[in-house]
């Protein structure tokens, strides 16, 4: 324990072992900094200002989040409280001897939960709990700057993209689902809580629309004109399409699902500087029916998959799946035309597994686990696509 006994605040906050056991409260941990802490009563104010400053960062990163970004913020939270040592330290050597004699003896006390300051008599010195007045500080800023960055994450993206244009916006402060149809023949569904903005009239070359929120879209097919939906992290292309997107600001994901038709998906970041430059559009990640993208704001990834649950494709020859000792290949394929996904599989191999089976009510995704269990086979879902693994039949 002797390494500790030269450490400051400071010292403490960045020590590995306090921070783990500040963070996972482990039993081990909690015995040793407690004897740590009865052996060394006049390090006392300092790892309880140490521990309450890694609560303020800790308790506003519930969720998982990248270590970096932690270390990062902790490394903030130790400049603001250099800087307000020095402020401190500056007034101290500013005020005249008098005025520090007068000071009452106050002493600064952090509420555990609320971080909220108060001040209680003491019989110390004003200046003996400098380190906590800077605590208490710090922690207030740290509160303060998680409802700035909330604030920024609900409000300047979607503001950000429409700010400067003549657009038309509406915000659906209901708690039903609002149908708007744009001047080109559109249907837009906004859910509850979102906000669409949109020119009154689309120009000759593109149709462009704005979007905080969820909303499911069916777009007016015009080959001539590219429809566009801007959210705060994707851009969205379609000709004519029905899809689903959800963007929310205050979210860590940005969702695109398709319905019917094909969409191309962007990132917006990317699709700018593009434009701008005049070059070449990127290509974007194609979506098709039953497919939906995930991008993940931590990591600026796109991640393509399947619908939660694939629906069926409006079509003029709808599929019956009643089968009798029908070759699985013939199965596969019956799926794979009325949902529209790709699906994988071993033609030669697959036909040779006969199938009897009633599959007309069931989801698609029970109809693969019950084909799958009648042929021996097992599925699998990559990149939006399903693979099918099979050995052949039994004879």
């Amino acid at each position: 324990m002797d390494q500790y006994q030269e450490y400051t605040l400071e010292d403490f906050v960045l020590d590995a072992r306090f921070q783990g056991w500040v963070r996972h409260r482990g039993a081990a941990d909690a015995v040793f900094w407690q004897q740590y802490l009865d052996e060394n009563p006049a390090q006392a104010d300092d790892i309880q200002s140490a521990r309450k400053l890694l609560d303020s960062v800790y308790r506003h990163y519930r969720t998982d989040i990248d270590e970096a970004e932690i270390d990062l913020e902790i490394q903030g939270l130790l400049e603001r409280v250099r800087a307000e040592k020095q402020r401190f330290s500056a007034q101290v050597a500013g005020g005249s001897m008098e005025e520090r004699e007068e000071g009452e003896e106050r002493e600064l006390v952090i509420e555990e939960k609320s971080g909220v300051v108060r001040t209680i008599p003491s019989g110390r010195p004003w200046y003996a709990d400098i380190w906590m007045k800077v605590a208490a500080c710090t922690v207030l800023a740290i509160g303060l700057g998680w409802v700035g960055w909330q604030y920024y994450r609900s409000n300047n993206g979607y503001n950000g993209l429409v700010s400067g244009k003549e657009l038309v916006e509406r915000v659906n402060t209901s708690g039903k689902q609002q149908v708007i149809k744009l001047m080109d023949g559109t249907q837009v569904v906004l859910y509850p809580q979102s906000r669409l903005s949109f020119a009154e009239t689309f120009p000759a070359d593109q149709r462009t629309v704005y979007l905080s929120g969820d909303a499911y879209f069916q777009v007016a097919k015009d080959p001539k004109r590219p429809f566009l939906v801007h959210t705060t992290d994707l851009v969205t292309k379609v000709l004519g399409t029905s899809f689903f997107v959800r963007a929310r600001d205050a979210s860590d994901k940005t969702l695109v699902e398709v319905r019917e038709g094909k969409v191309s998906v962007f990132k917006q970041k990317e699709f700018a500087a593009r434009r701008n430059v005049q070059s070449k559009m990127p290509n974007g990640m194609v979506l098709t029916p039953n497919q939906k993208l995930i991008f993940e704001h931590a990591s600026s990834e796109m991640r393509r998959t399947l619908s939660d649950n694939p629906e069926i494709v409006p079509s003029d020859n709808p599929k019956t799946f009643e089968f009798v000792n029908t070759p699985a290949s013939s199965v596969l394929t019956d799926i794979e035309e009325a949902y529209q996904i790709d699906i994988i599989f071993d033609r030669d191999v697959m036909k040779g597994c006969p199938v009897t089976a009633s599959l007309g009510g069931q989801p698609m995704f029970s109809k693969l686990s019950i084909l799958c269990e009648v042929i021996e086979a097992r599925y699998e879902v990559l990149d939006g696509k399903i693979v099918i693994y099979s050995k052949g039949c039994k004879s």
